[in-house]
């Protein structure tokens, strides 16, 4: 079997999906012309799987046509061909499944051996069917020139069609003499007709597929680079939210005695700096590191970190085994939303404790933040930035969830929940 290689793009496929829509609409080769390239090989791979498997349908079609109106007349060539061309294309279907399409250098040496094919498929049936029955006959082998020629028309172009539509006239006519019958025999005639408006549906049909192809391809591809750009602006507001906003804020606190002791507070302040600006060029610059530690020692590292703010988080992990069965993406998000968790904790609920378990639940692993605080009124308090962006919509984006329950002078829990 070939080494699958780079995808060979049909070259009218290219063009309609490049070209397709104003120029502004357009992929900016420099920011995503390669996502615009990949989306073309994987739209583009599979193209040839559509006229080989017309070709199969129609194949056993026209035979049980053929064996209806001519009973057993010329009936072995034909089943001979027929049985041969499902068994190819189905071992060709297989064949593309399992390399991810043709290599640019493959596809018109293989597109070429399977037109040879079909001349050659062609010629032995005319030439061995009665002459009675060899107009039908063709019918049911010309099947594989017509999937020939789509192949042909979407991998390398209109013109290409055009030169095989031209060269079909004089082939058609060497398969009516092959068969045995005078070019002006009525139902040869006839037969060639149809077998030559046949190529002509098949090569409309190709480029309506590929514009159909092409149009579906970049409307995902649109729809894919703007859900990938609002991903982006999300995650940079919750950069800017969870690290240089609340340190702002942090920073802004006055503190008793700061009068007294400036040089210290003013040591202290640019330590949080310095650490804080670390910490941002790491989520800018550097990928999240696989895990290495359990979940609950993750946990109380965030705790640890928060309790500068001064709150005291008491950790139950004593049911939960933690097995590193969450994914790096998942793992991510429960501590930075359960960071958030903690600093909203700390900021707004007028208490200095919070119990944070963490347990499995519902085929995955929740953790709780639950406070005896000053709690607030959900329906007439909307969820601001912290909550609804990075904890609900920073959980949802890995399959989790996230949910908030409070009630005035009865404390506040958070429920954070991914999937394992």
């Amino acid at each position: 079997m070939p080494e699958a290689g780079p995808v060979a793009p049909p070259r009218t496929f290219v063009r309609t999906l490049l070209r397709s829509g104003t120029p502004a609409e357009r992929p900016d080769p420099d920011d995503d012309g390669h996502v615009a390239e990949a989306s073309i090989a994987r739209a583009a791979r599979y193209w040839v799987l559509v006229p080989l498997a017309y070709r199969i349908a129609s194949f056993i079609k026209t035979f049980i046509g053929f064996a209806t109106s001519n009973g057993t007349v010329g009936l072995a060539p034909v089943l001979a061909a027929t049985a041969f061309a499902v068994t190819a294309d189905t071992a060709a279907i297989a064949w593309l499944l399992r390399s991810g399409g043709l290599r640019a250098t493959l596809a018109r040496r293989a597109l070429g051996l399977d037109l040879l094919v079909g001349v050659v498929l062609n010629i032995a049936v005319s030439a061995v069917a009665p002459a009675s029955v060899q107009p039908f006959a063709g019918d049911v082998t010309w099947t594989w020139m017509v999937g020939a020629v789509a192949m042909w028309t979407g991998t390398f172009g209109m013109p290409t069609a055009f030169w095989l539509l031209a060269a079909a006239a004089p082939f058609r006519a060497l398969l009516t003499l092959v068969g045995g019958l005078p070019l002006t025999n009525p139902l040869a005639l006839n037969r060639s007709i149809g077998c030559m408006i046949a190529l002509a549906v098949a090569i409309v049909t190709a480029a309506g597929i590929l514009i159909l192809l092409g149009a579906g391809s970049r409307f995902a591809l649109d729809v894919g680079i703007r859900r990938g750009r609002e991903a982006e602006r999300r995650r940079t507001k919750r950069i800017m939210h969870d690290s240089v906003l609340q340190t702002l804020e942090a920073l802004a606190i006055a503190a008793p005695g700061d009068g007294d002791h400036a040089l210290e507070r003013l040591t202290e302040l640019r330590a949080i700096a310095r650490a804080e600006a670390a910490g941002l060029r790491r989520q800018i610059t550097e990928p999240p590191p696989g895990p290495s530690r359990s979940l609950a020692v993750e946990l109380a590292d965030v705790a640890a970190e928060i309790s500068r703010a001064g709150l005291r988080t008491q950790l139950v992990a004593a049911d939960f085994a933690d097995d590193q069965k969450l994914s790096v993406a998942r793992r991510t998000a429960m501590l930075e939303a359960v960071r958030e968790a903690l600093r909203n904790t700390a900021k707004h609920a007028g208490t200095n404790q919070v119990v944070l378990r963490v347990e499995e639940q519902d085929g995955g692993i929740a953790v709780v933040a639950r406070d005896q605080g000053r709690g607030f009124d959900i329906r007439n308090s909307p969820p601001g930035f912290g909550i609804s962006q990075s904890i609900v919509a920073r959980l949802a984006e890995v399959g989790g969830r996230g949910t908030v329950d409070s009630t005035p002078g009865h404390g506040t829990r958070v429920t954070m929940w991914v999937p394992t």
